[in-house]
């Protein structure tokens, strides 16, 4: 199920994985890094599309699967899938060794070097007007997250801290908050990963609506997704 070499590693829905994958893995293809993918309730659809994609990459690319827990509630279905690196990430670093979760509906531009200490995050200040659940989901940006097999116990009270919820969204940037607050690790910055699409960035995440209206954004995804015969 999970590799046992170091990777990038992304998870999400089939919904988002059919939309946003192909390119998410072209950008990772293009720079040699070899890639992991978890998805949730996956279909035909969306392993025939992985199958399609497998078998066009020069990288190694692996998949594991899950199920959601039934739930009516759509806020709370969408922050499992938020959560889900998460859940699936000790596991998955137990084997790998070395692990980058990025989101799925991120770009990377360009090749990088992985942190040398055993844990890396975006520390940054809470977004300005915000209060209480938001203002403290808002000081990590949870779209770049690093660890190594050193670091697995922080791996494994973040999940335990996402399993005490509650279900709601930034339930996922709370747990790294208050997991990583005063851990010695490297601070991912805005060079790095960022959400305004600059040139030079190291990766470029699709926050929000930009994901879809941002005319820089879109057409660099278009232009990964058709790196393959799809």
């Amino acid at each position: 199920m999970y590799p046992d070499h170091p990777v990038v590693f992304a998870a999400c829905d089939d919904k988002y994985f059919i939309e946003h994958a192909p390119a998410f893995i072209a950008s990772t293809n293009a720079v040699g890094k070899d890639t992991h993918i978890h998805v949730l309730d996956m279909s035909d659809k969306g392993r025939e599309l992985f199958s399609r994609i497998k078998s066009q990459v020069d990288i190694n690319l692996t998949l594991s699967e899950s199920i959601v827990p039934k739930t009516n509630n759509h806020d709370e279905y969408r922050t499992y899938c938020a959560c889900a690196r998460f859940i699936a990430l000790p596991d998955l670093l137990q084997r790998a060794g070395q692990v980058l979760t990025l989101d799925i509906d991120c770009l990377v531009m360009k090749d990088f070097d992985v942190p040398d200490k055993p844990v890396g995050y975006f520390p940054r200040e809470p977004i300005a007007g915000t209060v209480g659940w938001e203002s403290q989901g808002t000081r990590v940006a949870a779209g770049v997250v690093y660890f190594t097999s050193d670091a697995l116990e922080y791996t494994k009270q973040i999940r335990e801290r996402i399993f005490k919820g509650p279900f709601r969204w930034f339930l996922d940037q709370i747990a790294l908050s208050e997991v990583l607050g005063d851990v010695d690790a490297h601070h991912f910055d805005n060079q790095f990963m960022d959400w305004e699409f600059i040139e030079g960035t190291t990766i470029w995440t699709g926050k929000g609506p930009r994901k879809y209206d941002n005319p820089k954004y879109v057409a660099k995804k278009e232009e990964f997704a058709k790196c393959f015969q799809l």
